[in-house]
């Protein structure tokens, strides 16, 4: 018991540095926002107080307008990145394990992926319109690119003599994948996912101003805009702020960390 209230206090302690050194900063900055709007040096029209800010943000969630438009931001994003997933994992896997799709395949990837996603926008919205089928169709696109290249990149670096013992003891095909190929790679693997949802999350955002659909934090924005409603534009710019750094923090950071400690590729925090 003893043994377990130092490791239990240095757990507290890392997690109590860990909030201060990235909610801190943070603070330190709204605070200076606020002081700095109060001055009016520029009208508060054009930049109104962070208090006014995250009081028209409470107004917009007690109506249900704002949970309204965080979801169906939520819904393209994942029903783009599930999409993204399956299918630039199958080719990432395909192209790792085949070297004549491995030739055929990796020079247009590295070329696609070097196209902006935004700039797919006007292609996309001329074959769908302003419609969500562009938006989606824009994310899953640009988010695949990542997971193909770090699928094959994590196939690739899967131990040869692993891979051999594997198949001398009959174990091929799907049982290969499943048992070998994906655990092997799944380090890299998931570290490629949190590229391709970061990139995702912000192109979600840019198209929504685009395409405009009917709800979604990108349009609340636009449509604020063109009102000259300062606090709803400031107030959605902190919201996706605040949503993708709590999913980076949250969900992404502690599933690729909970991946390479499990394959011993970082020590588990003491």
């Amino acid at each position: 018991m003893q043994a377990q209230l130092p490791a239990l206090s240095r757990r507290t302690v890392f997690y109590s540095r860990a909030l201060t050194e990235n909610v801190g900063p943070i603070l330190l900055l709204l605070v200076m926002w606020e002081i700095f709007a109060r001055m009016e040096i520029v009208h508060k029209a054009l930049f109104p107080p962070v208090s006014t800010v995250l009081g028209t943000l409470a107004g917009m969630a007690a109506q249900g307008k704002l949970i309204e438009h965080i979801l169906q931001s939520f819904y393209r994003l994942f029903v783009s990145m599930g999409f993204a997933i399956v299918a630039g994992t199958a080719l990432g896997v395909f192209m790792g394990s085949v070297r004549p799709l491995e030739k055929l395949f990796v020079p247009p990837i590295n070329f696609l992926g070097a196209i902006p996603g935004i700039a797919l926008y006007p292609a996309t919205i001329l074959w769908f319109g302003l419609t969500e089928k562009a938006v989606v169709f824009t994310i899953a696109f640009s988010s695949t690119i990542p997971v193909v290249l770090s699928t094959w990149t994590g196939v690739k670096t899967v131990n040869d003599t692993l891979v051999n013992a594997a198949r001398s003891m009959d174990t091929r095909g799907l049982g290969l994948l499943f048992r070998v190929l994906l655990p092997g790679a799944l380090p890299v693997l998931i570290a490629g996912y949190r590229i391709a949802f970061a990139q995702g999350w912000r192109i979600l955002v840019a198209g929504e101003f685009l395409a405009s659909p009917e709800r979604g934090m990108g349009i609340m924005i636009f449509e604020a805009r063109e009102f000259l409603q300062s606090d709803v534009v400031y107030g959605g710019i902190i919201l996706i702020g605040v949503l993708g750094f709590a999913m980076e923090r949250l969900i992404l950071r502690p599933l690729e960390a909970a991946t390479v400690q499990r394959w011993g590729m970082l020590r588990e925090l003491e």
